[in-house]
């Protein structure tokens, strides 16, 4: 039976990464691997109920070849429903790069995206219904 899904994010620096997240969005980091040389590897990132791995590039690909790549393309959005919906919009606008301004989608929802670090899109949502 599935219980959860944690998506794992090829970067180019986790501190890089990290240091965004938590400055910009106020996640922390749960877990961390070390490089041997210097900095880190691999961190789980969390903010309330939400959680995120990143990974070093090179080390990801070390760990599965079949993903090698010359820098970091990303090719998944990242989808976050939450409650404080406009006080977060107000809190982050000035932080991060918003690529999608607030607007009602023909769902209903109100969504705005940012764009993080490393190009990856991250869309909240508040629904309306």
């Amino acid at each position: 039976m599935y219980k959860n899904i944690t998506a794992n994010l090829m970067v180019e620096s986790v501190d890089k990464t990290a240091e965004f997240y938590c400055r910009a969005l106020g996640f922390s980091i749960l877990a961390s691997v070390p490089k041997n040389s210097g900095g880190l590897q691999f961190a789980i990132l969390a903010k309330d109920s939400l959680s995120v791995m990143i990974q070093d590039r090179e080390n990801l690909i070390e760990e599965y070849p079949l993903l090698k790549t010359p820098k970091v393309q990303p090719s998944v959005t990242l989808y976050i429903t939450v409650d404080n919906f406009t006080e977060l919009y107000e809190e982050i606008k000035g932080k991060c790069d918003i690529i999608c301004d607030v607007h009602t989608t023909f769902y209903g929802a109100n969504e705005f995206a940012i764009k993080d670090n490393n190009g990856y899109v991250l869309t909240f949502t508040e629904n309306n219904q």
